[in-house]
C-alpha cells in the first residue's frame, strides 16, 4: 500500500476513533474475547478493529499501528507502542515485566516477546511452579526484527538497529548495529550516526 498504509490511515482515521470509542462502551474481557475473534474478519477490517482493540487495551499506543493474524498479546495494559510499528502474523507478546516499543518498528512474523523469566529456587515446588519475575524490554526507534526471532526478560534494542532471522536477544543490542546467532551478538555497524556517546551528543547541542 502507497505509503505503508499511512496514507490509508489518515484517510479513515475518523472512522477508527469512532469504532475506539464504541469499543470503550464494551467491557475489557468482550474486547479481549473480540480481540480473538478479530482473525475470522477479512485483512482490512480484522486489522483495523485489532488497532482499535490496541488503543483501547494497549497502556499507550500511537497512530498507523499494524497487528497481523493470529497475534497473541498478554498484558496489554503493560505495553508502550509508539507510531508506524507493525507486529506480523503469529508473533506472541507478553509485556507482564513491561514493555515499550517506539516509532518505526517492524517485528516479522512468528517471533516472540517475553518479558518474564522463571525461578528455580524453591525446591519444594516444581520448576514451572515457581514464581516468576519480570523484567522490561525496550525496544528503540526505528528497529526490524527479523522472523522468528526471540527478544527475552530485560532485553533493550537500540535505535536503527537490525536483529537478525531466528536471532536469541538476551541484553542489550547497541544502537545501529545489526545482531544475530543464539545468543545475539553484534556482527556489524549498519549506522554510526546512531553511535555517538551521549556525553559528545549533549556537547554537541
Amino acid at each position: 500500500m502507497k505509503g505503508r498504509g499511512r496514507e490509508a490511515f489518515s484517510r479513515f482515521r475518523p472512522v477508527l476513533r469512532f469504532v475506539e470509542k464504541l469499543l470503550g462502551l464494551v467491557p475489557r474481557p468482550l474486547q479481549k474475547w473480540m480481540w480473538t475473534l478479530s482473525d475470522l474478519l477479512p485483512d482490512l477490517p480484522g486489522t483495523a478493529l485489532r488497532y482499535c482493540l490496541l488503543r483501547k487495551l494497549a497502556h499507550r499506543c500511537g497512530d498507523n499501528v499494524l497487528i497481523g493474524r493470529a497475534v497473541e498479546l498478554r498484558y496489554p495494559e503493560r505495553m508502550s507502542i509508539g507510531s508506524n510499528v507493525s507486529i506480523h502474523k503469529q508473533c506472541y507478546v507478553d509485556a507482564y515485566g513491561g514493555l515499550t516499543i517506539e516509532d518505526e518498528v517492524s517485528i516479522a512474523h512468528q517471533s516472540s516477546i517475553v518479558s518474564f523469566q522463571h525461578t528455580w529456587s524453591d525446591e519444594s515446588l516444581t520448576i514451572r511452579d515457581n514464581p516468576v519475575t519480570g523484567a522490561a524490554i525496550s525496544i528503540g526507534r526505528d528497529v526490524w526484527i527479523g522472523c522468528g526471532c526471540r527478544i527475552l526478560a530485560g532485553a533493550s534494542i537500540g535505535s536503527r538497529s537490525i536483529v537478525a532471522a531466528g536471532a536469541v536477544v538476551t541484553k542489550s543490542v547497541p544502537a545501529g548495529t545489526l545482531a544475530a546467532g543464539v545468543p545475539a551478538r553484534v556482527v556489524k555497524t549498519i549506522s554510526r550516526a546512531e553511535q555517538v556517546h551521549p556525553v559528545a551528543a549533549a556537547a554537541a547541542e
